[in-house]
């Protein structure tokens, strides 16, 4: 069991070595949400503002919460390409994220009509997560941490963590991004638009211009709000505290 512990880690270095510092990669037991929208995202290399009406089709949660059940490191020896395999298992969110079952007809009619607008790409992660999560069943998917702009699948407490911060207009922030050398560099902006769902919906300017490609859109746990900011959010905690208080 030693041996292959070791073995398991030794091969996350050097997977990590060849990824970009940013990478995640979840270890197998740990709880995570997936997120359909930023998995389709990665296989077309650009973003997708509408894709929400259609996770409703599909009767797809924008999140979903999942186990890690198995993590595959792999790489291709003909073009150098790296990307993880990692097998999830959708969970029960005590109710909240849970869709219930429904019969295979509804799925049918749905793909018919989805077929129609959506791509190859969008079509496949759709129905394959909304059959994992009808049917409580097991799915992979694959992270390719060179060609992803923006983390599809979150570690809860990451998540949760940044539950924690109230996002609003006016908020200062920073955020890490890096170039094609994997070199790291962190740029200042403003957050100026709220809008939903979850993912990408914080619309942002930048302080300043730059050669690397920054989105106009992030999410939440994407983004460090500055100290003035946390003290802000703090604020208007115990504001609202009060409020509640007095009621």
């Amino acid at each position: 069991m030693a041996n292959t512990a070791q073995s398991e880690l030794l091969n996350h270095r050097l997977w990590n070595a060849y990824a970009r510092p940013q990478a995640y990669v979840p270890l197998e037991g740990e709880h995570v949400y997936y997120f359909p929208q930023g998995h389709i995202e990665q296989l077309e290399g650009s973003m997708h503002y509408g894709l929400d009406q259609q996770l409703s089709t599909f009767c797809l949660p924008e999140k979903i919460l999942c186990k890690v059940m198995n993590v595959e490191l792999r790489d291709e020896p003909s073009t150098g390409e790296i990307h993880a395999n990692i097998t999830l298992m959708p969970d029960h969110d005590h109710g909240e994220m849970f869709v219930e079952a429904r019969r295979h007809t509804s799925l049918s009619k749905n793909l018919l009509s989805a077929s129609v607008t959506l791509s190859h790409h969008q079509l496949g992660v759709l129905s394959v997560a909304s059959h994992a999560l009808t049917t409580q069943c097991r799915f992979s998917v694959i992270y390719k941490p060179r060609c992803c702009l923006s983390l599809f699948i979150i570690n809860v407490n990451k998540y949760l963590e940044a539950q924690n911060h109230i996002i609003y207009v006016g908020m200062r922030f920073m955020m890490t991004f890096e170039d094609e050398d994997f070199a790291e560099s962190r740029f200042g902006g403003t957050v100026v638009a709220l809008g939903e769902p979850e993912w990408k919906s914080i619309e942002v300017e930048w302080d300043e211009n730059s050669t690397l490609l920054r989105p106009n859109k992030v999410s939440s746990w994407e983004i460090e709000p500055s100290k003035r900011s946390i003290w802000s959010s703090c604020l208007k905690k115990l504001k609202k505290l009060v409020c509640c208080a007095c009621l």
